[in-house]
């Protein structure tokens, strides 16, 4: 019979390398001259970069505590695989817009709260209740964060325009921003759903 416990560890050192990396790149974008011109977007990435920081802590934590390994060991083994599609993503050497930077943010918390979702559903199914309950925490921490980025973006996407000399009409970014969050509102969302109460297992 499998450990649980030793098979849900690689699961738990991939999102502490997910979000270490994305740590990484917000980190670098603190220290891009351009996003001071954006002020609210300079002050998303800094907060997002505090909650990361907390989180990458608690997995690695979390990791200690599960056998296999060294952490560092872990971690470093998962690098390749899982941050693969974030290497294209994260450039290290390319300078971007602001917009474009956030975008890549958007995509990587994308990246972030689906693997959450899995880790979740595996931590339920293998009786691992604490990397359960680590795993729905930290997903509720991030889903804030991409629904401000569809707020933030639009207004950085004109001021852009504006430094580059195009008449603007800044008046629609509110109307740009509200049609975005009526295009992720559906019918089903709008529906209270009454759900079973999660019971995670003893551990």
């Amino acid at each position: 019979m499998k450990d649980n416990r030793e098979e849900i560890r690689p699961y738990v050192a991939d999102m502490a390398a997910v979000e270490r990396h994305i740590l990484e790149a917000l980190e670098r974008q603190h220290k891009d001259d351009t996003f001071k011109d954006f002020p609210n977007a300079l002050g998303f990435v800094d907060r997002l970069a505090t909650l990361l920081k907390t989180h990458v802590e608690a997995l690695e934590t979390h990791l200690g505590s599960l056998p296999g390994g060294s952490v560092a060991a872990t971690v470093k083994e998962t690098v390749t695989g899982v941050l693969g599609g974030l290497a294209g993503v994260y450039d290290k050497v390319r300078k971007d817009k602001v917009s474009r930077a956030l975008r890549d943010d958007y995509t990587a918390l994308s990246l972030a709260t689906v693997s959450y979702t899995l880790l979740h559903a595996t931590g339920l199914g293998l009786h691992q209740g604490t990397t359960a309950e680590i795993a729905l925490r930290h997903l509720q921490d991030l889903t804030p964060f991409v629904m401000e980025l569809n707020q933030i973006i639009p207004q950085v996407v004109l001021k852009e325009l504006s430094f580059e000399g195009y008449d603007v009409d800044f008046s629609l970014s509110p109307q740009a921003v509200r049609a975005t969050q009526e295009a992720w509102r559906t019918e089903s969302a709008r529906e209270e759903v009454a759900g079973a109460p999660v019971n995670y297992p003893a551990r």
